[in-house]
């Protein structure tokens, strides 16, 4: 099997040859190759050519299966509607919003003048899509490679307000928040299409950083579940393509995982990326079992893939994949993202023992 055909395969709930890596790539790329954040973005200018270079340079070394084929972050958009970003100068997980453009509710009329933003024109967005094309047409035809975005109030954090006061305005102006989820989804939607418009060949990536860790499940259904199934709609209906989402929260709590199955039954995700709080054996039985849909088999972004030592990565992928594996459905991927701090000794370690120990049928030592 290629890499395309592997991942299909899993999101069928299917064995494939062998068990495929979802690395999350985003700023470790960078890193990788001796630069920093400085070196290919500002504000507003993105260097195409320097992001593409890393992007190929980095899914070849590793030899993983699913990638961005761009450098994605949480400011797109952000200086266009007035907001800063904060850059790092020399080590970050990510560019992040220093200053949010929607400081207090007066600003929100403004900010809305604004909106719609064009992928195409603003901020970053235009060399981003143009890294996309360059990687797509280097390994498209062999490579799933994902768009990705955000959704409802996880995106509300990054493009307008920044949490602490978000999650006071849930309570005291919740109709607000509804107004800034659905204009934030309505950007995602136009990012997710000029993702796929410019190659994106496979599933969409959504992901989401409040879940049911920064506000209730009750929360989580009026400011996350309506606009998720929005997007499963569009990227269904326009794309023929499916929805794997990222969700950070203890999904094991019964409110959290009965929010989590109306993901699934109401608003259309197709598989699940949970966080490192989910041990294999409950992502088996409880997500692609019980759910039936496929997830990924977590290894912590921190612990030990960043840390170390290389016997351990080892160590912990095989038990992982001897509880999560047999059966297929699975892939592999860290809690979020590899991090940037991450040795490459130690990333080649986890990519490849993951296919080792991965290869169907999964022989339990």
């Amino acid at each position: 099997m290629n890499k395309k055909e592997r991942l299909e395969a899993v999101f069928n709930l299917k064995e494939p040859d062998m068990i495929p890596v979802n690395p999350h790539v985003m700023a470790q790329a960078i890193y990788d190759m001796g630069w920093s954040l400085t070196d290919i973005t500002t504000q507003t200018e993105l260097d195409a050519d320097k992001a593409a270079e890393a992007m190929i340079t980095n899914i070849k070394k590793y030899n993983y299966d699913l990638c961005f084929g761009t450098y994605i972050d949480h400011g797109y958009g952000v200086p266009t509607l007035g907001g800063i970003l904060e850059i790092p100068q020399k080590f970050g997980v990510s560019v992040s919003v220093k200053v949010h453009p929607v400081k207090a509710k007066e600003d929100w009329n403004e900010v809305k003048k604004k909106l719609p933003l064009d992928p195409l024109k603003h901020d970053r967005m235009p060399q981003a899509l143009k890294t996309l094309m360059m990687v797509c047409k280097e390994l498209g035809e062999t490579h799933p490679i994902s768009p990705m975005s955000y959704v409802g109030i996880g995106f509300v954090q990054h493009l307008f307000r920044r949490v602490s006061d978000l999650a006071v305005d849930c309570i005291e102006d919740p109709k607000w928040v509804d107004a800034m989820c659905q204009a934030a989804t309505n950007f995602s939607k136009d990012w997710i299409r000029a993702q796929y418009e410019a190659g994106a060949n496979t599933h969409l990536t959504l992901n989401d950083s409040f879940g049911t860790e920064l506000i209730s499940p009750a929360m989580a259904e009026r400011f996350l579940l309506p606009y998720v199934a929005q997007i499963t709609e569009m990227v269904r209906n326009e794309f023929g393509q499916k929805v794997f989402m990222h969700i950070h929260g203890d999904m094991k709590k019964p409110r959290s995982y009965a929010f989590l199955k109306k993901l699934i039954k109401e608003a259309g995700v197709a598989a699940l990326h949970l966080d490192e709080k989910h041990d294999p054996a409950w992502i088996r039985e409880n997500v692609v079992n019980e759910l039936g849909v496929p997830a990924a088999l977590i290894v912590h972004g921190a612990d030990p893939i960043a840390s170390g030592p290389i016997e351990k990565i080892d160590r912990v992928v095989k038990e992982t994949i001897e509880i999560g594996g047999p059966g297929g459905g699975v892939l592999m991927a860290p809690s979020c993202q590899i991090l940037p701090s991450t040795p490459g000794t130690h990333f080649k370690a986890w990519v490849d023992a993951t296919h080792s120990y991965g290869k169907y049928p999964i022989l339990i030592r």
